[in-house]
């Protein structure tokens, strides 16, 4: 009886990771003549996510975090384009990492290029494996991502979401599921 309890309430605690819901919102972070940068904030915090890795970094990787940004202002002056990233995630989303395969850095941070005018900016951190995948923490990151990537694609067809120019507009709260 004990190990059929024990079954049961582990089973509990996975079904309960599987169904966790965690909601956010799509923030204008910076807007520029050509780009505009946005990043999520997850309901009941202060800081977006991206906000969250500069804070977290600053100090510690200051020149990695300089290279990050430089690649941002050249973002700014030529566009979301495939040269400024280093493609994470699957063919079919359009998660990517900074800095590009041009820069060498111990850090990276993911984002969502939705357009050659419109970039999300997500979290990140060190990396020590060879991919992202073999680190639980920055799988996590390109994960969180492709399941924006994924709402956000859902809310532009049924006419929630539009993209239009440099601004995302609409219903830009989301809420993502913690399970596969």
């Amino acid at each position: 009886m004990f190990v059929r309890l024990k079954r049961s309430i582990t089973f509990a605690k996975l079904n309960s990771k599987v169904n966790s819901k965690q909601n956010l919102t799509i923030v204008l972070l910076e807007e520029y003549e050509n780009v505009n940068f946005y990043s999520f904030q997850f309901e009941h915090e202060t800081l977006s996510e991206f906000e969250k890795f500069l804070l977290t970094f600053r100090d510690t990787h200051p020149d990695d975090i300089g290279t990050i940004l430089y690649r941002l202002e050249r973002i700014i002056e030529d566009g979301v384009f495939d040269r400024h990233f280093r493609y994470a995630g699957k063919v079919k989303d359009r998660t990517a990492e900074l800095p590009s395969h041009l820069e060498s850095t111990n850090l990276r941070v993911y984002c969502i290029c939705i357009s050659p005018k419109i970039l999300i900016l997500g979290n990140g951190g060190l990396k020590t494996t060879r991919t992202y995948n073999e680190d639980a923490y920055l799988n996590s990151c390109v994960e969180t991502l492709q399941k924006i990537d994924f709402e956000l694609k859902s809310k532009e067809k049924t006419f929630k979401i539009y993209i239009i120019d440099k601004n995302i507009t609409g219903d830009l709260s989301l809420s993502i599921y913690d399970g596969k």
